[in-house]
């Protein structure tokens, strides 16, 4: 599946036929710059000497990702149909990662990430070029990303107080993936649906300003300023997930607006974290956006004239956060919960009625969301001493990255309901299990999420993700896996990938 994510591109082909790459260029300096400038300007006040010696640590990573349908579709929810044996997603990717120790209270980390998709070697393409040279030469789409950079600054201004500022992931809670107070860095979809487990609920860095102060052993106050709105990276095909989320309208022409970039439209949070009686203790405050766009408004075309005006926004909310994690006689648990206030937003339903020989209009206005309701997650891990190790982790989880609580208004005429992406509030069991063996150079695992059946609107629905790996050398692994779901297509969250069974086989080099 092609990606549509935030990104900083520069096509061979455009190198090669001549034309300008330097707007992908501007793009990326313009996001490194900003970060470079910052870095000197805290390096020089926190009096860096000139003579200090910096420190370097320099690591990377090759992987070659393939995956195949495993099944026929005759219509794709996300993009195009595709029969057994096709490929899914096939990619080369390479990420670097430099850290430097550029005193001893001032430190910086920028990670790169490129991504090829192996077109030459799998289905070549002609340069625009080729016939006019006479050259086979061939296309390969490619991808250059600045996943992470960031200047950190140990005892600003005053001591125990560090300053980290770039783009970075800040990460709250203490659930395995299934978060839900971790508000600060939205969660990639588009990579989440390639079906590669590396990217399994992978969250993206934000640039933003996270002050951290420890006043005493033990406990750290955070303060988080992001400088944008956060929205999640979207794959392509995006419009058709949506469209087949509303069912019954007919012909719906989408629009998803995002919120023009200002000073009042940045979002903010803080959060304090203890330790008491062994267990540890956050409480946190988030005040931005749903990283998701939701359907805000539908106004049907006068009957037999046109197609339905759809329109999807990001509302903005507040979320009170709870988390919890201690260890009971080697069993680990944790447990978040999330009080979720979402902003007034008015939804309108603008349509059509047959009455007396004609068509009349009828317009609604209502709620979209409640005016709060609660997200939360319980969780369980243990290691038995079973071979190499064998190690389970179980999860229960009321509403997932994706889902809201909606009004019942919303729920009858905008079809919001429970068993749907970016629909109503669900309950769901996640657990994972991994087998360690020939002195742990070989694993096996199995991740598997099931989404329980809530009164008549939705069906119950499972996927699993089994997969064997096996570490050649220190630096060389190899892995295979599935991705398999049960359940109804129509009335599940998970039975629309029934019949998109992936198999992948990863190629990883580290170094």
């Amino acid at each position: 599946m092609k990606l549509n994510r935030e990104k900083l591109s520069i096509s061979h082909s455009q190198v090669l036929a001549g034309s300008r790459p330097e707007a992908g260029f501007q793009v990326l300096m313009k996001k490194i710059i900003p970060t470079i400038i910052i870095g000197i300007g805290l390096l020089s006040f926190s009096g860096l000497p000139a003579q200090a010696q910096t420190r370097f640590d320099f690591s990377g990573m090759f992987k070659l990702f393939l995956s195949v349908y495993g099944s026929d579709r005759y219509y794709w929810v996300f993009d195009s149909p595709h029969g057994k044996g096709d490929f899914a997603t096939k990619r080369l990717e390479s990420r670097f990662t430099l850290k430097a120790g550029l005193s001893e209270n001032v430190s910086a980390r920028v990670r790169l990430d490129a991504f090829a998709s192996p077109d030459a070697l799998f289905g070549p393409r002609d340069f625009p070029e080729a016939r006019e040279l006479a050259s086979p030469g061939k296309a390969e789409p490619f991808e250059l990303s600045l996943f992470e950079a960031y200047v950190k600054v140990n005892h600003f201004l005053l001591k125990n107080l560090d300053l980290t500022v770039g783009k970075q992931r800040i990460q709250w809670g203490t659930a395995d993936k299934l978060n839900v107070v971790d508000n600060l860095n939205p969660v990639d979809l588009a990579n989440f649906l390639t079906f590669d487990p590396d990217y399994y609920l992978e969250r993206r860095p934000q640039t933003a300003f996270n002050l951290e102060y420890y006043p005493f052993k033990d406990s750290k106050l955070q303060l988080v300023w992001l400088v944008n709105r956060q929205y999640s990276p979207l794959p392509a095909g995006f419009s058709e997930m949506l469209a087949r989320n509303l069912g019954p309208i007919p012909d719906p022409q989408i629009t998803v607006y995002h919120e023009e970039s200002s000073l009042k439209k940045t979002n903010f949070g803080a959060r304090f974290s203890t330790v008491l009686q062994n267990v540890d203790l956050g409480v946190s405050y988030y005040s931005g956006n749903y990283s998701l766009p939701y359907v805000d408004y539908v106004a049907f075309s006068y009957p037999g004239t046109g197609s339905t005006s759809v329109h999807f926004s990001y509302p903005g909310k507040k979320v009170i956060g709870l988390d919890l994690s201690s260890e009971f006689k080697s069993i680990g648990w944790w447990a978040e919960a999330a009080l979720v206030l979402p902003e007034e937003v008015t939804a309108i339903y603008y349509s059509f009625i047959y009455a007396n020989g004609e068509y009349l209009p009828v317009y609604l206005s209502f709620p979209l969301m409640e005016k709060r309701y609660w997200q939360w997650v319980v969780g369980l891990d243990y290691t038995f001493s079973l071979f190499d190790g064998l190690y389970l982790n179980v999860q229960y989880l009321r509403g997932l990255f994706d889902e809201a609580n909606f009004s019942q208004q919303a729920r009858n005429y905008f079809g919001l309901r429970q068993g749907m992406w970016f629909g109503d509030l669900g309950h769901y069991l996640a657990g994972r299990a991994e087998l360690r063996l020939l002195r742990g150079d070989l694993k096996l695992s199995l991740n598997s999420v099931f989404n329980f059946r809530s009164g008549d609107e939705a069906k119950s629905s499972a996927i699993f993700y089994p997969a064997v790996e096996y570490k050649v050398k220190d630096a060389l692994s190899f892995q295979a896996g599935a991705i398999l779901a049960l359940g109804d297509e129509e009335q599940s969250k998970f039975g629309r990938f029934k019949r998109d069974q992936v198999y992948y086989l990863s190629t990883k080099v580290s170094f």
